[in-house]
C-alpha cells in the first residue's frame, strides 16, 4: 500500500510537485485552477479496490488519478484502473460514487458501492440522513456537475 492512504480510516498527506497535464486532459479539467483545488480540498475521496475500501487523506487538493498514482496502483501511461474502479467522495452535501473519466455508473459499480456503503459510513462517521448519489454529468465550464442519480438518504439504503 502506498503512503497516501490506509485501509478504511486513516491517511497521510504528501506534498506534490507532479505534472498532472495527462490526467487533466482525460478529466477535462484544469487541476491548477484555484476553484478545482478548492473543490478537491473540500471533499474526501474513497475508492474500492479488490473489495477493500480505501480513504484518502483529508483536504488533499488532487484528483483520484493522482492519488492512485501515488499509491502505485497506476500511472499516466497505464491508467485503465480509472475505467474499472468504483470511486467517489463525500462532503457535507452527500456521498458520490462513479467510475471512469466520464464519471459513469453501471450495475457493477452500484453493487460494489452498496456492498461497501455501511463500511464507508462507519469508517468516516457519515451522517445517515445524507443522500447517496451515483455518477456525475461533466460540464464544459467550471462549477457544480449535476448528479446522474439520487438514491435517497443513506439510512434507507442500509
Amino acid at each position: 500500500m502506498g503512503e497516501t492512504s490506509k485501509r478504511l480510516i486513516k491517511g497521510y498527506s504528501l506534498s506534490l510537485d507532479m505534472d498532472e497535464k495527462a490526467y487533466d486532459q482525460r478529466y477535462g479539467i484544469d487541476s491548477s485552477s484555484s476553484n478545482v483545488k478548492s473543490f478537491h480540498a473540500s471533499r474526501r475521496m474513497f475508492a474500492i479496490k479488490d473489495n477493500t475500501l480505501y480513504l484518502a487523506s483529508e483536504k488533499v487538493t488532487y484528483s483520484h488519478a493522482k492519488w492512485f498514482e501515488l499509491e502505485c496502483w497506476m500511472n499516466s501511461k497505464e491508467d485503465s484502473l480509472m475505467t474499472t474502479l468504483t470511486r467517489g467522495y463525500f462532503d457535507s452535501t452527500g456521498v458520490y460514487f462513479y467510475k471512469g473519466y466520464d464519471f459513469i455508473i453501471d450495475e457493477a459499480c452500484e453493487k460494489e458501492m452498496f456492498s461497501n456503503l455501511a463500511t464507508l459510513v462507519n469508517a468516516a462517521s457519515i451522517n445517515t440522513d445524507t443522500h447517496l448519489f451515483g455518477g456525475k454529468i461533466k460540464q464544459k465550464n467550471e462549477g457544480e456537475w449535476p448528479n446522474r442519480k439520487d438514491y435517497g438518504p443513506i439510512n434507507r439504503l442500509l
